[in-house]
């Protein structure tokens, strides 16, 4: 196989820097084949970062904004698990006080699989600064909160109590 020209020409660190900066795949092809003097072309600087996930991270790790963004998605991500695991714990006490027990296992089985996902979220975590810190301490709130009515739920529905308000 071929080598990349970004390779070939040591634009390596050029490129992950452009990156950082924001630049698109098309700036950073018309900077390199400017500063080389050699084409390189958009799918060059494509396949590049596509092969090379390091360098991806590393132009993610230069960029503040892109630094926020990536947080910003996880705790999104780990809000709307929240939010599912809520859901499917009142579905399954609607589905109980139905008689649907068929029901009420599938969606104590969704939380459960959504409280999984959720755990192996939050082992991933790694906040690079002290403001996600905050975020995220505040996230495994939520989690812990979250975990406590998932339990709570569990228990009342083996002991086959399904009253109870939902408070927020």
């Amino acid at each position: 196989m071929r080598i990349n020209n970004i390779i070939k020409y040591d634009l390596e660190t050029r490129a992950k820097n452009l990156k950082g900066e924001g630049k698109t795949l098309e700036e950073i092809s018309q900077t390199l084949t400017e500063e080389a003097k050699t084409p390189i072309s958009i799918s060059t600087v494509y396949r590049y970062f596509d092969s090379n996930e390091k360098a991806l991270v590393q132009a993610i790790e230069k960029s503040d904004k892109l630094q926020a963004k990536v947080a910003d998605a996880e705790i999104n991500t780990i809000t709307q698990r929240v939010k599912i695991i809520d859901q499917f714990l009142k579905i399954s006490e609607q589905a109980l006080k139905a008689g649907d027990f068929r029901a009420a296992v599938m969606a104590l089985r969704g939380a459960t699989e959504a409280q999984d996902s959720l755990d192996k979220r939050l082992g991933k975590l790694k906040a690079p600064t002290n403001t996600n810190n905050i975020n995220i301490l505040n996230i495994q709130e939520q989690t812990a909160h979250a975990r406590e009515r998932f339990a709570d739920a569990v228990f009342r529905i083996a002991n086959g109590n399904t009253e109870r308000e939902y408070s927020q």
